[in-house]
C-alpha cells in the first residue's frame, strides 16, 4: 500500500473537516472529493473506524507531538515557549475546532482530544516548572496559555494572528 496515498486520504480529511466539520466526513464525501472509488479506499483503510484512528493518530503526531518534539531541540525554558507558541500562532485553526467539536459527538475521538489535551497542558507545564521551579504557579500558567490557545478559536471571530499573539505576550509577562 502507498504511503503516499494513504497520506492523501488523511489530507483530504483534514480539509474536509476544517472546511464543513465532522458531519460531512463521510467515505462517499472523500471518494468524491479524490475522484477514487470506494474500493479504493478499502484498499488503504480496513474499515471506517481504522480511517478514523488513522487520522486521529496523524493529528497528534503532526499537531502534538511534532511540536513537543521541534520544541525540546531548544535550549531554554523561554525558547522551548516561545516555539510552541510560534507554533500554535502559524496553525489554520479550523481544524482544531472541528475536531474539538467531533469529539463531543464520538467517544472514540473524545479519547484522543482528551490525550491530546493532556499531553500539551503536561508538556506546557513541565517546560514552565523548568522557567519557574514553582510546580503550583507553572501548572496554572499552562492551563492559562492553553485556555486562551483554545478559547481564542471558538471565538467569534476567532482570536488569531497577532490579536492571539499580543494576548500570548501578556501571559509571558506574568512569567
Amino acid at each position: 500500500m502507498s504511503t503516499n496515498r494513504k497520506l492523501k486520504w488523511l489530507e483530504e480529511g483534514f480539509s474536509l473537516l476544517g472546511e464543513r466539520g465532522a458531519g460531512f466526513l463521510t467515505i462517499d464525501t472523500l471518494t468524491s472529493r479524490l475522484g477514487v472509488t470506494k474500493g479504493s479506499f478499502y484498499h488503504h483503510f480496513q474499515n471506517w473506524q481504522n480511517y478514523k484512528e488513522n487520522l486521529l493518530s496523524l493529528y497528534e503526531n503532526e499537531r502534538t507531538l511534532k511540536t513537543i518534539n521541534m520544541a525540546e531541540q531548544q535550549l531554554s525554558p523561554l525558547e522551548k515557549f516561545e516555539l510552541v507558541m510560534k507554533t500554535s500562532l502559524e496553525r489554520r485553526f479550523e481544524l482544531d475546532v472541528a475536531i474539538r467539536a467531533w469529539a463531543l459527538l464520538d467517544p472514540f475521538v473524545a479519547s484522543y482530544q482528551l490525550r491530546i489535551d493532556e499531553k500539551r497542558l503536561e508538556y506546557l507545564e513541565e517546560i514552565l516548572w523548568q522557567h519557574c521551579q514553582n510546580r503550583e504557579r507553572s501548572r496554572d500558567m499552562a492551563r492559562l496559555f492553553y485556555s486562551l490557545h483554545v478559547g481564542g478559536q471558538h471565538l467569534f471571530p476567532p482570536v488569531q494572528g497577532q490579536d492571539l499573539e499580543k494576548l500570548y505576550r501578556e501571559i509571558q509577562k506574568l512569567l
